[in-house]
């Protein structure tokens, strides 16, 4: 497909996929329960590789989320590699109320649905061969589904470190959103890229998505289009390493190997499906035309910031959760810890920031609530200095652009109580208006996608990166986020004054103090494997 026909395609897309105050985007229309997709995948045969649990957390405090762990390295191993997961992919709680009962994982995902798959390339480990594995998240096990020859295994062991392949099967989430389904399987790939980060991170380890390794070469390496209804598309190639990691020596040494010789064939989700073209349509588009220079702009100097938290890094990690309401009277922030929640979400060369080798696209338009400190209004977080002048042009004409913080990129646009406005704009959810602060991520859309289509996913990404950071903050300081993929994109754009597609809402999120439901019983994460 050629770039122009590959971004006019993406931009159709976007356009049609669109929640309007007099339609919404295009789904089902209800839930089809009976074809509700099993929440597990699996290779029906394929050996597995049983994975230890922890059993008790190597504690570590709150910074180690972020900065490079203090602690000694930890050798790459099965074992390692099984603490990884636990805290990344794995399962954090079971959830049951009255006949129905449920998992949820430490990656958030829109509708807990996770289309997100995991596939890790694995040298030669004791007496096991080298081999591609696929993580299963409800037995906490490897499941062996090809082996490299003798050639690869040399070759990969002597790059040191190992491969991460993630996917995503779409219809997990067209099931439920229908033909918004494409831009939610971005948003959770950017929620899982934050937290194996942030697990690689604890471990001492480095990690970056391979720019070079585009989509099409991993779905042909992958070989996954198997059951009509749930293809599954490859996203991205990571490389985790302890030490430094060399781009285009992975991407120079995967790109030679041959197809594997997959003897297994995955579970089956769903009986029927219900086909949305432009989901297939939009993923050929984004895949067509990839390119693979990167042009990463960063802070030189992040905000001064001290402050820390109670809780130990993993404790944060495995207490996530998103929230169902809020309490609106004891949803309230100091200034100061208001502050450093959006200092971490500025882009930086540290975790988990630093696994994104692009430039930074995403600012936040905030709805603030009650902060104390400062007024209820309206505000803007610009991530990318570059970008301040662009967007401020295009913005309505009577925003104040008032500077809040001296070292914070933060602007107070118009003071007011916009709570009923963030309700409204988010599909008329409560969550948005009862919070201390709700924001939606302004990206600059239209000149990005017509020079490269296959940045839509990643403009997805980074906001799914961004929300894992606000969801970790959360829980940090005792409150609870909560992702919003429902909202009137147009509406938005109309409140800040834009009238082209220069710049596009592509997420909203929210943060307040959580109502608990009484009537939900929980269970440990993982006692079915104990009994």
């Amino acid at each position: 497909m050629k770039r122009a026909n590959a971004s006019e395609m993406v931009q159709r897309y976007h356009q049609q996929t669109k929640h309007r105050l007099d339609r919404p985007a295009n789904s089902l229309g209800y839930m089809d329960w009976k074809n509700q997709p099993i929440p597990f995948r699996s290779y029906q045969g394929a050996a597995q590789i049983q994975l230890p649990l922890l059993k008790k957390d190597n504690v570590l405090p709150y910074q180690a989320l972020y900065e490079a762990n203090t602690q000694p390295v930890s050798p790459i191993s099965l074992t390692s590699i099984a603490t990884m997961l636990e805290l990344s992919m794995g399962l954090s709680q079971w959830k049951k109320y009255d006949t129905s009962q449920w998992a949820l994982r430490m990656n958030p995902s829109s509708g807990n649905l996770h289309p997100t798959e995991c596939y890790l390339l694995l040298p030669t480990f004791s007496s096991r061969p080298a081999c591609l594995t696929h993580y299963q998240p409800y037995l906490h096990a490897l499941e062996e589904i090809a082996i490299f020859d003798q050639a690869q295994t040399q070759s990969l062991t002597e790059i040191g470190g190992f491969g991460l392949l993630l996917t995503s099967i779409t219809w997990r989430e067209a099931w439920k959103y229908g033909e918004r389904a494409y831009r939610y399987c971005q948003h959770d790939l950017g929620h899982a890229l934050a937290t194996l980060r942030v697990a690689c991170n604890l471990n001492g380890w480095k990690m970056s998505i391979i720019p070079q390794v585009d989509s099409q070469t991993l779905d042909d390496f992958l070989d996954l289009d198997k059951i009509p209804g749930e293809e599954e598309v490859a996203e991205c190639m990571c490389w985790i390493a302890v030490d430094g990691i060399d781009s285009q020596s992975v991407s120079d040494w995967f790109i030679k190997q041959k197809i594997l010789n997959y003897r297994h064939m995955p579970n089956q989700l769903s009986t029927d499906h219900i086909d949305w073209p432009i989901i297939r349509q939009v993923q050929q588009a984004a895949q067509s035309y990839q390119h693979t220079n990167v042009d990463k702009v960063l802070l030189t100097k992040p905000p001064t910031d001290n402050l820390t938290s109670c809780y130990s890094a993993q404790a944060i990690i495995r207490k996530r959760r998103s929230a169902q309401s809020y309490d609106q009277a004891q949803s309230i922030l100091n200034l100061n810890t208001f502050v450093h929640m959006l200092i971490r979400t500025l882009p930086n060369n540290t975790c988990p920031f630093d696994v994104f080798p692009y430039c930074p696209e995403t600012h936040l338009v905030i709805f603030v609530h009650a902060v104390q400190g400062i007024p209820p209004g309206l505000y803007i977080l610009i991530r990318n200095a570059q970008h301040h002048e662009l967007i401020k042009a295009q913005c309505a004409q009577h925003f104040l652009w008032q500077s809040v913080h001296t070292e914070l990129p933060l602007y107070l646009l118009q003071e007011g109580d916009f709570r009923k406005i963030a309700q409204d704009i988010s599909c008329n959810q409560a969550i948005a208006g009862e919070s201390a602060f709700s924001l939606g991520m302004i990206a600059q859309f239209s000149d990005v996608i017509s020079a490269q289509p296959s940045s839509y996913p990643r403009l997805f990404w980074e906001t799914g990166l961004i929300g894992q950071v606000l969801y970790l903050e959360a829980e940090a300081f005792d409150l609870r986020g909560t992702g919003i993929g429902c909202f009137f994109d147009d509406q938005m754009h109309q409140l800040l004054g834009l009238q082209t597609d220069k710049w596009q809402s592509l997420y909203h999120f929210t943060v307040g103090k959580a109502r608990e439901d009484t009537r939900i019983e929980v269970k440990p994460p993982y006692s079915h494997l104990q009994r």
